[in-house]
């Protein structure tokens, strides 16, 4: 089984089905064939750690891959409370960045998130070692929030936080930006939080910048596109330290996508 940009003929360790993605019958099927697939001793090397966010009573997609790959134990899960403040995914990772002693760090959704080959951890930290970045993104087709179509955008009202038309000016300066992928021939061109590999120490100092423009108490995804609004305007102001995986490299989001971008191929 295998998931490949047809665009760039890049066949990737990491397939994300965010948004709508997840709801399709090809993604269902794909899963149904991962599992049924025997269990095997994956590979990873000890210089990164992986981590991902979920609620304690859910069994995860992403979980239930590493089981398949008998690297359950290298999983960290950051315990995420009910009704679901996406803002903790920040602040939460934040906290746990400081207790990771590797060098490198991966952060994965865990619900729509599989990783495909025995060593597809180790595929993504090899791929990353040869680039000058300090963090790569997961890049998507759809933006998100959607400063044209409003959608994941707080309307500006008495409850909106202050500094909210400031968080919509700079992101309208990154979406300026992300054009670069789009002249370098790439659709994927807006980043995707939910899918990433970086070096610890400059993870740690990211995530503090995120922290420190979040607004404080507790948010829907609606306030900003939850996270994602508010690491895209950290990462956009740190390219190139932060760059996107236009290329499909490591990360592939099927959100958006279509058969022009995507091929799947569901043979064992």
């Amino acid at each position: 089984m295998y998931f490949k940009n047809k665009l760039t003929g890049n066949m990737v360790p990491v397939v994300h089905a965010n948004g709508p993605a997840k709801m399709e019958k090809l993604w269902d099927d794909a899963v149904t064939t991962y599992f049924k697939e025997a269990t095997c001793n994956g590979e990873m090397s000890k210089d990164i750690t992986v981590i991902t966010w979920s609620i304690p009573e859910e069994e995860t997609l992403l979980e239930n891959c590493f089981k398949q790959l008998n690297l359950l134990d290298r999983l960290i899960v950051i315990p995420m409370k009910t009704p679901f403040n996406f803002l903790d995914k920040i602040t939460k990772m934040h906290k746990y960045l400081s207790l990771v002693k590797t060098k490198y760090v991966m952060a994965l959704d865990a619900t729509d998130v599989m990783i495909l080959g025995y060593d597809a951890v180790d595929e993504v930290l090899k791929t990353f070692q040869q680039k000058e970045a300090k963090c790569v993104f997961s890049a998507e087709i759809p933006q998100w929030p959607n400063l044209e179509t409003g959608q994941g955008i707080m309307a500006a009202s008495g409850e909106a936080p202050f500094e909210l038309g400031a968080w919509k000016t700079d992101l309208a300066k990154i979406r300026e930006y992300e054009e670069v992928y789009d002249w370098l021939g790439s659709p994927f061109k807006h980043l995707c939080s939910g899918a990433w590999i970086g070096e610890r120490e400059y993870m740690i100092d990211f995530y503090k910048e995120c922290v420190d423009i979040i607004p404080e108490g507790w948010w829907d995804e609606n306030l900003f596109g939850g996270d994602q609004g508010f690491i895209t305007l950290v990462a956009g102001k740190r390219f190139p330290d932060v760059i996107l995986d236009y290329k499909s490299e490591m990360f592939l989001s099927l959100s958006g996508t279509t058969a022009k971008e995507v091929e799947i191929n569901l043979e064992p």
